[in-house]
């Protein structure tokens, strides 16, 4: 069996019900931000990414249910992958692992890219992403891992990856 490096995982999302209110929040403590839209803020952090979205849009991407308070989706770890062949293979890895597939690899609903969610047996989302390499979300976690960009891969066009999430 081919052995793998670990999957880049450090980009974590927050599922929040006041976007304006939780970005200024983390904006007044001073975290450099990557990324802004109207409804996506991406804030750099050593070594990780902490990303906020709207709990319902959260919610609407990963085809659960959005929960302000216990159970349901209230966040997402995203796993940057390089091609989106390889959303499709890890999404496989975890059906096989008897994880849920709560959303199956499809092209990106939010950005350009290919995507999928699943949850663990405890029920903690995770989103597996593939975004174009001049994503600048993309870009920003792999610099937050010190790694250093992927090979250049075709651009399906159109804006953003995780991170870049379209409204």
């Amino acid at each position: 069996m081919q052995r793998r490096p670990p999957p880049l995982a450090n980009i974590v999302t927050l599922g929040v019900q006041n976007f304006d209110a939780q970005r200024n929040f983390y904006r007044q403590l001073g975290w450099p931000q990557a990324f802004d839209s109207d409804d996506f803020a991406v804030f750099e952090l050593r070594g990780a990414l902490l990303a906020l979205f709207p709990i319902d849009k959260l919610a609407s991407d990963a085809h659960a249910q959005p929960e302000p308070g216990r159970g349901g989706i209230r966040f997402s770890i995203i796993i940057n992958v390089d091609t989106p062949e390889e959303v499709d293979e890890f999404a496989a890895r975890v059906r096989q692992a008897g994880g849920k597939l709560t959303k199956n690899p499809i092209d990106a609903e939010f950005f350009v890219g290919r995507d999928a969610y699943f949850a663990d047996p405890e029920g903690n989302y995770w989103e597996i992403a593939c975004a174009p390499t001049d994503n600048p979300v993309a870009v920003a976690s792999r610099r937050a891992a010190g790694l250093s960009p992927p090979p250049t891969r075709v651009n399906r066009g159109g804006k953003a990856g995780p991170g870049g999430k379209k409204k």
